[in-house]
């Protein structure tokens, strides 16, 4: 790894670490939310936007800028940490979180949040909508590229599936799909919910271009993201990446029950104490 490459995972492994605190700020307004998912996710989405993403900030609405969708809208909380960290909202709106009237409500919405593209509620949307939006923008000739972040829990859900197929079909290689899988959702174990592997075998058979890596690998994501945007072949792209749930926080990472988190005033300090002491970052 040369000193520049060295330099750039540096700097996104503290812009990583601005998105993790941001969550903590967050979840700490409301004394409980969707923190684990927003800790394990942050890394993901740090690359998406400080390393892989054409995007500005001062201009969300920009025509030739790449599009990201939050299909579990859950995880608005990890969406806005790192909104925050690039300069879509100020930081001081963190502690507005799930107040009313806030820009920053629990499950994202398109209407009250700068930079967000979709609203969401039931999981299974994101991709749908990326192949609308994929067909638009190929009939634009635009050259952006459309981000979707799923949740693990939506590969059991058939509207992705019929995604998939059109996907393909279409030949839209201006999607990159990326998976949080962290094997947990509301009802357990999501493989043991439904169990959707082998994912990678399954979207390949379905004409994707498929990785899948350590999601809290900085370098392999950055090497990931490349990849999915320069692949030569006209087909839609998917990243499978392997999160760990409340990664960051040692005593929230493995937790039983970590699909919604409620924690004691106590273990706030405690929660941001374990983030600066992180090996991870």
């Amino acid at each position: 790894m040369n000193e520049i490459t060295n330099l750039h995972n540096s700097s996104l492994k503290d812009h990583a670490r601005r998105v993790r605190h941001n969550a903590l700020v967050m979840a700490e307004t409301q004394g409980q939310g969707y923190i684990a998912q927003a800790l394990g996710v942050a890394d993901v989405l740090t690359v998406t936007y400080f390393h892989a993403m054409n995007h500005r900030p001062d201009q969300p609405s920009w025509e030739d800028r790449d599009r990201f969708l939050l299909s579990p809208g859950h995880y608005g909380i990890a969406h806005y940490s790192v909104l925050v960290a690039a300069g879509y909202l100020p930081e001081e709106e963190l502690i507005t979180y799930a107040a009313d009237d806030s820009r920053l409500p629990m499950s994202g919405m398109t209407s009250y949040t700068p930079g967000a593209e979709m609203s969401g509620g039931s999981i299974g949307l994101g991709l749908p909508m990326a192949v609308g939006m994929g067909l638009g923008l190929k009939r634009k000739k635009s050259k952006s590229f459309i981000y979707t972040l799923m949740g693990d829990g939506e590969l059991a859900e058939g509207p992705t599936w019929e995604a998939a197929i059109s996907a393909a079909s279409y030949q839209l290689d201006n999607i990159i799909a990326v998976v949080d899988f962290n094997q947990v959702q509301a009802d357990g174990p999501s493989t043991k919910v439904m169990n959707t592997e082998p994912v990678v075998a399954k979207f390949e058979a379905f004409g994707f271009y498929v990785q899948r890596i350590d999601g809290n690998d900085m370098s392999a994501l950055v090497a990931a993201f490349d990849r999915a945007r320069e692949h030569p072949e006209p087909q839609p792209r998917i990243i499978i990446c392997d999160t760990k749930m409340g990664c960051g926080v040692d005593f929230l990472e493995g937790r039983e029950k970590s699909h919604f988190i409620r924690l004691q005033p106590d273990d706030w300090k405690r929660a941001y104490q374990a983030l600066e002491a992180s090996s991870v970052q």
